[in-house]
């Protein structure tokens, strides 16, 4: 018998989370095939599936924010392109499923007790984590005091890790704080050099943290 394709997708659906306590995972899915309904109407479905459910879930966060006249959620543009692994190791979380919701879990962090009561979240529930995964918690942590100053992005460029910013008072606050080691070359990046003997990726990671860290 033929099958429409939204059909078939809830077969397989229920193929897949087939497990117990699987309902709340089937229930996601048909969210995400049905498309949800209005929270502030009558609608009982709605068109998810055409923005995604990650995308919808923030613009539903928007409009409920500003219709009790909250700030805007602030969001962490910041992209790091340094050296070393950073990720999840299948033998530290081998459900995929888990370690997706993690992933988008980190790329939402964005206080510092959130990183926090994430960290202490995967020590309970799957032990010390591997380097892997602290250079990831480090990685978000970098991204968290980049945006304090301002910083959209952080790369390497032959002996020196470049800071790309969109505020120069701010840079310039920052330069100053640092005496001299963070040179402002032009409107739009700053330079740090490196010294020698720095080139590992640990160690570039902790140079590149210590100098946006706020004093004290």
């Amino acid at each position: 018998k033929y099958l429409t394709p939204n059909a078939a997708r809830r077969l397989r659906a229920i193929e897949e989370f087939s497990e117990m306590g699987a309902g709340f995972a089937i229930s996601m899915r048909d969210l995400e095939i049905r498309g949800a309904g209005n929270l502030l109407g009558t609608q009982q479905s709605g068109h998810i599936a055409a923005v995604g459910y990650e995308l919808y879930c923030q613009l539903l966060e928007s409009a409920v924010r500003k219709l009790q006249n909250l700030p805007a959620r602030t969001t962490l543009e910041v992209d790091v392109n340094l050296p070393g692994d950073a990720f999840l190791p299948a033998d530290y979380i081998p459900d995929l499923r888990m370690k997706i919701d993690l992933y988008r879990r980190f790329t939402r962090i964005a206080r510092f007790d959130e990183l926090d009561d994430l960290r202490s979240e995967l020590i309970d529930r799957f032990g010390p984590p591997p380097p892997p995964v602290e250079r990831l918690m480090a990685l978000a942590e970098l991204k968290m005091e980049a945006s304090l100053w301002q910083i959209s992005s952080i790369y390497l460029e032959e002996q020196f890790v470049v800071f790309r910013y969109s505020n120069r008072t701010r840079i310039e606050q920052l330069a100053k704080l640092r005496r001299g080691q963070l040179r402002i070359v032009d409107e739009r990046s700053a330079y740090l050099p490196i010294p020698k003997g720095f080139m590992t990726p640990d160690k570039l990671l902790a140079l590149t943290k210590s100098v946006l860290q706020p004093p004290g």
